[in-house]
């Protein structure tokens, strides 16, 4: 009898990846329906017109999301409302800072757990920086 082996496959990272894809193509759809909306009532009667795409890098609860297409017009007038201009992370991040702070994690840890996370490291004085606002309260 001989035995079968069951590839050696990492499925935390493939679903990860598979989440982190679905949401760049629903927030880049969300943006194509502003960009058209903002062009058709805004924007009726003038000349403007869309203008491509910029990228843009986003770090939300689901992590990394790389590439972002955001949609851009001639008049440099639009912006999205899913998130601030130059905007690079969603609040969710410092919200989850503040919560393990005040749940006892060092900086240390909470970097290190940011890092798993987003795969970019946060030094312990800007850590130390978001968690001042708890030491305020």
């Amino acid at each position: 009898m001989s035995k079968r082996s069951i590839p050696n496959v990492d499925w935390a990272n493939q679903l990860e990846s598979v989440i982190r894809q679905f949401v760049k193509e629903k927030l880049e759809l969300i943006m194509r329906e502003e960009i058209k909306n903002f062009l058709e009532i805004e924007q009726a009667g003038t000349s403007n017109m869309r203008n491509g795409y910029y990228q843009r890098n986003l770090d939300t609860q689901y992590g990394r999301i790389e590439g972002l297409l955001v949609p851009r017009d001639r008049n440099g007038e639009f912006q999205t409302q899913l998130f601030a201009p130059y905007q690079r992370h969603t609040g969710w991040l410092e919200e989850a800072i503040i919560k393990m702070y005040q749940s006892g994690m060092s900086t240390r840890e909470i970097g290190k757990f940011i890092e798993r996370i987003l795969g970019k490291a946060y030094s312990p004085s800007t850590i130390s920086r978001m968690t001042d606002i708890v030491k305020e309260d």
